[in-house]
């Protein structure tokens, strides 16, 4: 077998498939976020995003790690949360200003108070040093510090995974467990309650993604079972209409990590993780795979995207505030996405605007990365995942 490696455009595909979709949703009512997965079932863009996390992290990191570099890989992880930590602070900062700014230009105080916004306003050095221990996080500024955690779980996880892959899944569930059934997450500060990305209930999804970018790395396929695909292509069509029919009141009222009432993602209940499961078997086991990886080249527009993921993200929230407060604080459109055309020219704008913003930013790091060397040391490419099978690299 060829130790040349090349870089698995599916996951990247699919990455920018979820930052676009994240983009979208972001902008409160807009039309077009009628039309995103999350209307069609129990999970939504976040899920694929942290499972595909989970199995980037693998080909980055866990190769180095087995390979006699433990300590080179957990140093590069470190790395990598202090570019997230970075990375999330001039997020909020710059989000502040955004609604801080309309909120002065446009009259309109009431900008600063949604969103658990209104702490900065009214205690602005206990939601200061909030910002600095992650535990001030407002709306679309939650992702990155729950990733942050993940990551910092992420040595242990390679541990365990290096013991057994069943190891590393049992501890992961049982986290899952505990973590739902005794309500343990993160507290909010100044404010109350928890993180809204609970981390302890989300590290079961990256792990997930975790173990299948191993057993990607290996070569090796989960056994397809035509019985338990019908399971799921038949759980994915329930999932569908009972959202798109709202029946949730159909049902009893149970605790949420059993059941999931509406979309508070904080706690990933069972039936939304079995979702975002289900909905990975059904699509690694049909044609598109084979598919993707005959058309997709390092060129494709959506595989730029999830190459970078992190500007990416950065910028598609920056650019989802200021389209939220140009539809609902300069036009006064309502966060319902009803249809009206006027609406509809706006949205149009908006989701046009900001998605030739992103594929051009995607497309400039593209132009202005340097040019990879013509031979690099096997141990060195791409995290020391040269004895991967070819095709099955990712970055983080």
């Amino acid at each position: 077998m060829s130790t040349s490696m090349a870089r698995d455009y599916r996951i990247d595909f699919f990455r920018g498939l979820a930052l676009i979709s994240i983009f979208v949703n972001h902008i409160p009512g807009n039309l077009y976020s009628n039309f995103t997965h999350r209307n069609f079932g129990l999970s939504d863009a976040a899920e694929i995003f942290v499972l595909l996390a989970g199995i980037s992290a693998a080909l980055a990191y866990y190769p180095r790690f087995i390979s006699g570099q433990a300590g080179q890989s957990v140093g590069r992880i470190g790395k990598r949360i202090g570019t997230l930590y970075v990375a999330h602070l001039a997020s909020i900062a710059c989000g502040f200003a955004i609604y801080a700014g309309a909120s002065l230009w446009l009259d309109q105080p009431g900008l600063m108070l949604p969103d658990e916004r209104h702490w900065i306003v009214e205690q602005p050095v206990r939601a200061l040093a909030g910002m600095g221990m992650l535990s001030y996080q407002t709306g679309n500024f939650n992702i990155l510090p729950m990733y942050m955690v993940m990551m910092a779980m992420l040595p242990i996880i390679m541990l365990l995974a290096r013991v057994r892959l069943s190891l590393v899944l049992a501890a992961s569930l049982a986290l899952w467990a505990i973590a739902n059934a005794w309500r343990i997450t993160l507290p909010s500060f100044p404010g109350e309650g928890g993180w809204y990305f609970n981390p302890f209930t989300w590290q079961v999804l990256f792990v997930i993604g975790f173990v299948g970018g191993i057993l990607l790395r290996r070569g090796d396929r989960i056994p397809v079972s035509r019985p338990l695909y019908g399971l799921a292509v038949a759980y994915l069509l329930a999932a569908a209409a009972l959202v798109f029919a709202h029946l949730w009141d159909y049902f009893p009222t149970l605790p949420e990590w059993v059941w999931i009432s509406g979309f508070n993602k904080s706690w990933v209940g069972f039936f939304r993780l079995l979702h975002v499961l289900a909905m990975a078997y059904v699509v690694l086991y049909s044609p598109l795979p084979a598919l993707l990886k005959r058309w997709l080249d390092e060129g494709n527009w959506i595989v730029r995207l999830g190459r970078h993921t992190l500007p990416v993200f950065w910028t598609g929230t920056i650019l989802s505030v200021t389209g939220h407060i140009i539809r609902e604080s300069v036009f006064g459109l309502p966060n319902d996405p009803t249809f009206t055309p006027f609406g509809m020219l706006l949205d149009t704008v908006l989701i046009g605007v900001g998605l030739s913003l992103l594929f051009a930013l995607a497309w400039y790091l593209d132009w202005t990365r340097p040019s990879a060397p013509r031979s690099r040391p096997a141990a060195d490419t791409q995290d020391g995942a040269s004895k991967a099978a070819p095709g099955m690299v990712a970055a983080e």
